[in-house]
């Protein structure tokens, strides 16, 4: 009897960690769409030399990751997580100095990251 109240207690555990896992996992996707878009509207808007909404984007982009970055600090190795860091400094940098590709560049390089963030099983 005891042996199958451990068993049980800990499949029960197992499925609790995976359950809390993917539901994280789903609202980083969810809550994520933001961040996808403002790297979008970053990149439109540096090509149109439209570099005040660029700011305003990359200002947005940086709120949405400060709601997010928990989350993300849990599961992901410490290089990405703070490529993605350096990224986001080096978008609002190439913004205020209105260099258009430096800016496509950083916020491409930094949209591969977060969907890399956002796989179940990210790569390497």
């Amino acid at each position: 009897m005891r042996n199958k109240t451990i068993t049980y207690s800990l499949f029960g555990l197992i499925l609790l960690l995976f359950i809390t896992y993917f539901t994280a996992q789903n609202a980083i996707s969810l809550s994520g769409k933001s961040i996808v878009n403002e790297l979008n509207n970053i990149i439109q808007y540096s090509q149109q030399d439209k570099w005040g909404e660029a700011e305003d984007s990359a200002k947005k982009l940086v709120n949405d990751w400060d709601k997010l970055k928990y989350l993300l600090a849990i599961n992901y190795a410490e290089a990405d997580y703070s490529l993605f860091l350096d990224n986001l400094s080096r978008i609002q940098g190439a913004i205020k100095t209105r260099d258009t590709t430096e800016t496509v560049s950083l916020a491409l390089s930094t949209l591969e990251l977060w969907n890399n963030f956002t796989k179940v099983v990210p790569q390497p």
